[in-house]
């Protein structure tokens, strides 16, 4: 069915059922419609950036008029792809993924709605409420469980602003019941807050492993399964509490990385590193994983993206920044294992100077260069 179709039956049965509800923001599915019609491209595609009613438009305008949306988050600017969009081009992300090389990636709409459908099916989501749209709606795990649910299955989309216990609060209290994806960071700061999820029907974290303490947390303390997601940018979802999705094939490879064969599979990537797989319904993660009797345990990231918190950065981006910020020669940048499990990684800056040297000004100095989270918790100097 095309998007066409699913959206003309969507309009029909919903027209005046609200898509999306927010702070001092409540739209129907027939004014979203009517929104998204009048927004005109920027040149050859429409750049889905902002707030998550942004995005839901700029992405829906693009679906009704058939041009390509690339979805690109608020602080970052649009990469321009290094190559002509590939045949049948509907959707491009732009992001660093394991590999920790930001790129574009290419998708037909065919593929991301296979993810998007494989999600609904597996979680029963046209019952379970609203989607609560808490994390970044333009990365990928955010657009598949929130954003593209609304747009392909008519489900009901609820926005916090930000991500923390109030707004979230101020955002589901208005619904019967809602569905919460999450990132381990936020789940555990919301399961020590003073949130209730008492009409949360389904709970879900994606983005970095989910350990067993915080699982056990979710239980002991709200009575809530966590369920645990795992999938990557170029292939969508892959495995739900170990369990391998439908339509989702998977076997080891070099060095014991995964290799996905599924329909939700990308196109591929504006540039294209030495020994990756990336094309005809085929990837080669960066992850090694155990596969046994069709399932599957994550054990370690072999590729340089740093996990921070479930966002994805680029080492050589961050180091880029300090070494113009400070005057440096070169600047490692690396990911090393958090204290903080639910962190993941923390970011190590090794620079060219003594170690007396890395004061506190001169931090300040360079931090002021780099968003918040792309801040090093530890600094390295010469010996």
């Amino acid at each position: 069915m095309t998007f066409r179709e699913r959206w003309n039956r969507i309009i029909k049965e919903r027209s005046a059922l609200v898509a999306v509800h927010g702070p001092d923001l409540t739209l129907t599915f027939a004014e979203l419609d009517s929104q998204a019609r009048a927004l005109k491209p920027q040149g050859d595609v429409f750049i889905a950036q902002g707030n998550t009613p942004d995005l839901l438009k700029a992405t829906l305008a693009g679906l009704l008029q058939g041009v390509p949306v690339q979805w690109v988050e608020k602080d970052r600017s649009r990469r321009v792809p290094a190559m002509p969009l590939p045949d049948g081009t509907a959707f491009i992300k732009q992001t660093v993924g394991g590999s920790g090389v930001r790129r574009c990636q290419f998708f037909t709409f065919e593929q991301i709605a296979a993810d998007v459908d494989r999600l609904h099916d597996y979680f029963d989501l046209a019952n379970r409420g609203a989607a609560v749209a808490a994390i970044s709606c333009a990365h990928s795990y955010g657009l598949t469980m929130t954003v593209m649910q609304t747009l392909l299955n008519g489900v009901p989309l609820c926005w916090a602003p930000q991500p923390f216990a109030q707004p979230l609060m101020d955002a589901m209290r208005p619904h019967e019941r809602v569905f919460l994806p999450g990132v381990p960071a936020m789940w555990k700061a919301w399961l020590m807050g003073q949130v209730s999820f008492a009409n949360v029907s389904l709970a879900i974290s994606a983005g970095s492993p989910l350990t067993p303490e915080l699982a056990a947390m979710a239980r002991e303390k709200h009575s809530l399964e966590l369920r645990n997601l795992y999938g990557t940018s170029e292939c969508g979802a892959i495995s739900c509490d170990g369990e391998l999705l439908a339509g989702v094939e998977a076997q080891n490879g070099p060095e014991g990385r995964l290799i996905i064969e599924s329909s939700s599979v990308g196109l591929g990537y504006d540039e294209t590193l030495p020994g990756e797989t990336f094309e005809n319904g085929r990837f080669l993660t960066c992850d090694a994983v155990s596969l046994e009797n069709g399932r599957l345990s994550f054990e370690k990231s072999l590729g340089r993206g740093i996990n921070v918190a479930g966002r994805k950065l680029s080492p050589d981006e961050i180091a880029a920044k300090i070494r113009q910020a400070g005057d440096l020669g070169l600047v490692e940048v690396f990911g090393a294992p958090s204290r903080d499990p639910e962190r993941c990684q923390d970011i190590v800056a090794r620079v060219p100077l003594p170690q007396a040297e890395i004061t506190v000004a001169f931090k300040t100095k360079v931090c002021a260069a780099l968003a918040p989270w792309e801040v090093p918790r530890r600094w390295i100097g010469d010996a």
